[in-house]
């Protein structure tokens, strides 16, 4: 039997503390009207004080491991995808490897924006078809109340989430059967934090013109988006050689419901195979897509043998799709 990429192992973090649309709209110039029937939000999760992304992506971590059968010392290679680590040096991987104790582990942060989880799995899917690696533990967590702009309606969009999964290189006629990502890096106004880095440091200026938060130009990214989901899907698919007939569930990424919707629509796609989680969970940026399929996964709703497809736009622009087969 020939060897495939699996995904052995699943789990995610959600922070305790729930943030309503009511306690929003008291704080924030939003309406929870909107958030709801526009969005699709109900509620997000936000971290509690002295908790970082590193937290949330161990806790997640630990799952993932633990459901695939193997211990800390285990793991061969970490890949964190997140906009939000814990400092600017070290990475936030090598911080989640000393609380893992993934001690034989190499670990190193990715940055894509909100496709930063399927970029890290087919990065690290690269380095196990090499053989250099057996396993990996591929990790999305952000932390987005960090970077939030809570005098901004778009505040609403956002939560604080991860979610991990353990890949492995065993024999099965499971695993991945596509990957496809691109980038175009024409957009770099349209979905950024303009300060703090080195453009634009630290400075009054910085902080007058709350360059520290996360902005996004609403129409450009939905438009992108809306071009760009459907795409990737096709893509996918063609290079599967399946139809979406074939697919058992999409595990997109989280922006918003009615641009789910009408991307379902145009790839002619049952609602009920999509799995959302914004409705609870907002947009958790990279933990999106890794929340939902752990979530997936604990229901028992992912059989051995399901045809899965993963789908992702972020900031840059950065896309990406995933298709695989299930093993249970």
């Amino acid at each position: 039997m020939a060897k495939s990429i699996c995904i052995c192992g699943t789990g995610s973090y959600v922070p305790e503390r729930i943030v309503t649309n009511v306690e929003l709209e008291e704080t924030s110039p939003t309406n929870r009207n909107w958030i709801q029937e526009k969005l699709g939000i109900m509620s997000r999760r936000r971290v509690a004080e002295g908790e970082a992304t590193s937290d949330m992506a161990v806790a997640a971590g630990r799952k993932a491991i633990e459901t695939a059968g193997l211990k800390s010392e285990d793991i061969e290679l970490i890949i964190l995808g997140t906009i939000t680590p814990d400092r600017l040096i070290p990475s936030a991987a090598t911080i989640i490897q000393r609380k893992l104790g993934a001690v034989n582990a190499v670990a190193f942060d990715l940055n894509a924006a909100c496709a930063g989880f399927v970029y890290g799995l087919i990065t690290g899917a690269q380095f196990l078809e090499t053989g250099h690696f057996k396993n990996a533990l591929i990790i999305g967590a952000d932390t987005m109340s960090m970077i939030t702009d809570y005098e901004d309606r778009t505040c609403a969009y956002y939560g604080d989430a991860a979610g991990a999964v353990v890949i492995r290189l065993i024999e099965s006629e499971n695993g991945i059967k596509s990957m496809y990502f691109a980038s175009d890096g024409r957009s770099v106004d349209s979905v950024t934090v303009k300060g703090v880095g080195s453009e634009h440091p630290l400075s009054e200026e910085v902080l007058n013109n709350r360059w520290q938060y996360l902005y996004m130009g609403g129409k450009d990214v939905y438009n992108k988006a809306r071009e760009i989901i459907p795409m990737s899907i096709r893509k996918a698919l063609k290079m599967a050689n399946l139809t979406i007939d074939d697919i058992s569930y999409v595990i997109p990424h989280q922006p918003n419901l009615t641009l789910l919707k009408e991307c379902a629509v145009d790839v002619g796609l049952h609602l009920e195979k999509v799995a959302i989680v914004l409705d609870r969970f907002a947009n958790s940026s990279s933990g999106n897509i890794p929340l939902a399929m752990d979530l997936l996964n604990q229901e028992g709703k992912l059989k051995d043998g399901d045809n899965i497809l993963l789908v992702t736009i972020g900031a840059g622009w950065t896309w990406g799709s995933v298709v695989l087969k299930w093993k249970g």
